[in-house]
């Protein structure tokens, strides 16, 4: 869990960022404040909880043999998908969550990892 929680702090900046847009965006696009601010913190909790819940996933198989390490895995990825749809049709179906909000943040991690690796963590593991 300690390399999980060491990569969502190098993320952190990455991922602020990403909600300081996406909220810029939804209020200029008149969206309503109280719906999205509840919206992106519905979504990005599910995206942390994504991230972490990946983190801890792998750190465990690593420890297995190699078959129930794919078992692992495999589990894990199920839940976590599982946890993203039930976020996702929560965010669509509830009132007072902006879809937007719910859904964009889920893309943050990952927006956030791929633009750090090519502008600011070249070279290796650099914090």
């Amino acid at each position: 869990m300690e390399i999980a929680i060491d990569e969502l702090k190098k993320l952190a900046r990455g991922i602020a960022v990403c909600n300081l847009l996406l909220f810029i965006g939804l209020m200029l696009a008149h969206r309503g404040l109280l719906p999205s601010l509840l919206g992106m913190a519905l979504g990005n909790a599910a995206a942390v909880g994504n991230f972490i819940l990946t983190g801890i996933s792998a750190e465990q198989a690593v420890r297995l043999d190699p078959e129930a390490a794919r078992r692992k895995m495999a589990a894990g990825y199920f839940q976590r998908m599982l946890m993203l749809a039930v976020v996702i049709a929560l965010g669509l179906a509830a009132d007072p969550f902006d879809p937007f909000g719910v859904i964009l943040p889920l893309f943050f991690p990952k927006i956030s990892l791929t633009v750090g690796y090519i502008f600011f963590w070249k070279g290796g593991n650099r914090s």
